[in-house]
């Protein structure tokens, strides 16, 4: 039996398993991993005999010597780890989608990718491959930070290729020449580099540090990545996330002062006065303001704007949220013409901390 009839009948396999979902958008069907099963990866889907592979996992060293050392095979390259949010980008059946981590097309990120990048070219030339990358900007759906660098509404990032049924990666260095002539960008990056250039390394994190990015992942010849944060992102993600203090669990927040301490110390980046009263205001103030918003509108909420190219796709990407989340509901407020586009403003509730803040200023008795 042929690998592609295994994988049919693996799929078929799980048709009423509750492992697996089956999805639609825009008249392609599909079916969508809702957790890892067997070989296959959380997020993995399989159209119609086409199977886009689920993003691998990467793990995160807290020490770069000794960790680099312990994982990572000479050469390796170190690239920019974007702050925004994962899709991976393919062409099935005809149309060229964007999968979110979960399995999801995503209808924002699929509406807008002739604005990224030419895919177009690239899938007419690579239809069998599968371009991950970061999108990140000031107006985008998932993620309010963004790197400080992009000025952009939205933009694309690439990361990694692959093939739609293979799990190993184009390494870095092919993947540079690949992408390159297609307009779509990718994470900056460096290298290759040995072990012996470890304080080049520092040097160059130093300087990303200076200017807030995220971190970077560190990709060795022989295919196996990390990821390493740099100290200050770690207070700017504590003061965008404490409006939801009362939901997030503790280790978001203690993991992050642990990244901060490690690797301010192994970066030589000394923390000041000045570090520790901006983690201390941002554990407070975004709660607060939180407070303020339930007083006022009697939920906690964040209003956000997109622009999409198909208006029809607004209400797609509506409809996907509030079935995706549970505890997020996202509501169209308006719409209206911009041009080429529309511009669409939502409101995204969070419902946790809405009837968190609810009970407690209700009176309730809490019991700690």
């Amino acid at each position: 039996m042929e690998r592609k009839e295994r994988i049919e009948d693996f799929f078929r396999s799980l048709k009423n398993s509750k492992s697996i979902s089956q999805e639609e958008f825009e008249g392609l069907r599909y079916y969508r991993l809702k957790d890892d099963t067997r070989a296959f990866l959380r997020g993995t889907v399989y159209a119609e005999g086409e199977l886009i592979l689920g993003y691998p996992r990467i793990g995160r060293i807290l020490s770069l010597s000794s960790g680099i050392k312990a994982h990572v095979k000479e050469p390796f390259w170190v690239e920019e780890k974007a702050d925004g949010y994962n899709v991976r980008v393919a062409k099935v059946k005809g149309k060229i989608v964007a999968f979110t981590r979960g399995g999801y097309v995503c209808p924002f990120t699929t509406d807008r990718l002739p604005d990224l990048g030419d895919f177009e070219a690239f899938f007419n030339d690579y239809p069998h491959m599968v371009i991950a990358g970061e999108v990140v900007g000031k107006n985008t759906p998932y993620s309010e930070l963004f790197p400080a660098y992009v000025d952009e509404e939205i933009a694309f990032f690439a990361f990694d290729l692959f093939s739609k049924d293979d799990w190993r990666f184009v390494s870095p260095p092919e993947r540079y020449l690949i992408l390159s002539p297609y307009s779509i960008r990718q994470v900056q990056h460096w290298g290759p580099f040995k072990y012996g250039d470890l304080e080049q390394i520092k040097e160059i994190l130093r300087s990303l540090d200076e200017r807030v990015y995220e971190g970077v992942v560190i990709k060795g010849a022989g295919g196996k990545r990390v990821k390493y944060v740099l100290p200050h992102i770690n207070i700017r993600d504590i003061a965008f996330s404490s409006h939801l203090i009362a939901e997030l669990p503790p280790e978001f927040f203690t993991q992050r002062i642990i990244r901060l301490v490690l690797s301010s110390r192994e970066l030589r980046i000394p923390l000041d006065d000045e570090d520790f009263s901006e983690l201390g205001r941002a554990f407070v103030e975004g709660f607060s303001e939180a407070v303020e918003d339930f007083v006022r509108e009697r939920k906690v909420r964040w209003v956000f704007k997109l622009r999409f190219r198909t208006r029809e796709r607004i209400e797609l990407f509506v409809k996907q949220v509030n079935r995706v989340s549970k505890t997020v509901k996202v509501k169209l407020l308006s719409v209206e013409a911009d041009g080429e586009y529309w511009k669409a403003e939502f409101e995204k509730v969070f419902m946790k901390s809405t009837g968190y803040l609810a009970s407690i200023l209700g009176g309730s008795i809490i019991y700690d």
